[in-house]
């Protein structure tokens, strides 16, 4: 662990400081939402709003559309006065409201409390994806499965767990979900807490390259010279395409590697803001595409398969880990490993 510590150190020591100021009035709301949902979440706390102004009070949201902006909100996490936070914080995956000094200064010391769902879902429950400390709320995840063209695997057999994608048969077959600066952040922090240093080198040996999501289904199944045999995708895209008979959509035995959508709710607020905090259970699960982002609320039927489950890294990880250096110090080790042996 001694190398990875000094990799992490470095990692820290290229943080470039943001130009913009956090606007000087807290939001109610501050909501980064996966893209595939972004439009039909903001609509749904639009109408929250309305209803808020049909009664004279003011309800104000930040939900970021782009997808490459600066966004006036990146520092907010940098914040020391608790009081010029948002209300409620919406998230996704282990980004800077994961992080050791954000946790500290706001998270550990109880300013937030979680709101999760009544009826809370299965696979969240199964998972363990209900936070012990009552910190942060899960309300879906970004499970990250496998899509498999079985003309191309051949006589390999088709894998299904996540140890079996490190086997070396799969050399040079597997497509990574990445894009720029971006990674399935998940899949590389369960690979390297189930099987440690020599899982994640297994990985990257058998990785391909990188594709966006939407360049995956495009790929898959085809031709094409960057083509794989396996890809490691979000289980929206895997499940909303249409796929020929020879590819085939595999929940992995020992679950989907699963990032968090989460979000962080004042205490102060929970009972101003109970309609915007009740958006994130049954409002969410109420959105058909949000199917395939394993809602909290068991209340909407489910469309996942039998056979799925879900894989979270673990709470106790989580608390003893500063979980975003770690995430973003094996992501430039896994490129660096990726690249060296192309």
């Amino acid at each position: 662990m001694k190398a990875l510590d000094e990799l992490m150190r470095s990692v820290r020591g290229m943080a470039v400081e943001e130009p913009c100021q956090v606007p000087e009035k807290p939001v109610d709301l501050l909501l980064y939402a996966p893209c595939p949902v972004k439009l039909v979440v903001k609509d749904g706390i639009d109408r929250i709003i309305a209803d808020h102004a049909a009664r004279g009070e003011e309800l104000c949201a930040h939900i970021p559309m782009g997808c490459t902006s600066v966004d006036p909100y990146d520092p907010i996490s940098r914040e020391p006065d608790p009081d010029r936070l948002p209300g409620v914080i919406g998230s996704i995956g282990f980004g800077d409201f994961w992080r050791r000094e954000f946790v500290s200064r706001h998270v550990r010391p109880g300013l937030f409390a979680a709101a999760p769902a009544k009826n809370l879902h299965p696979l969240h429950e199964r998972a363990g994806l209900l936070d012990p400390r009552g910190r942060y709320t899960v309300y879906g995840v970004t499970p990250y499965l496998f899509l498999a063209d079985t003309r191309r695997l051949g006589d390999k057999p088709v894998p299904h767990t996540w140890e079996d994608v490190l086997h070396p048969r799969y050399q040079g077959e597997l497509v990574m979900c990445g894009d720029g600066d971006d990674m399935a952040d998940a899949v590389i922090l369960n690979v390297h807490k189930e099987f440690g240093m020599d899982g994640l080198r297994a990985l990257a040996g058998n990785c391909k390259g990188f594709m966006h999501s939407s360049s995956m289904v495009k790929s898959a199944g085809s031709g094409d010279e960057e083509a794989g045999a396996v890809y490691i995708i979000p289980a929206f895209f895997a499940e909303t395409i249409t796929r020929p008979a020879h590819l085939r959509v595999v929940w992995p035995r020992d679950g989907a590697a699963s990032s968090p959508l989460y979000f962080l709710a004042k205490k102060s607020e929970h009972a101003r803001l109970a309609d915007v905090i009740a958006f994130f259970s049954a409002g969410f699960a109420a959105i058909d595409s949000a199917a395939w982002f394993v809602p909290m609320d068991a209340a909407a039927s489910s469309r996942l398969p039998p056979e799925a489950g879900l894989k979270w890294v673990g709470w106790d990880y989580i608390e003893n880990t500063d979980i975003t250096e770690r995430r973003d110090t094996l992501n430039v080790l896994f490129r660096d490993m990726v690249r060296k042996k192309s």
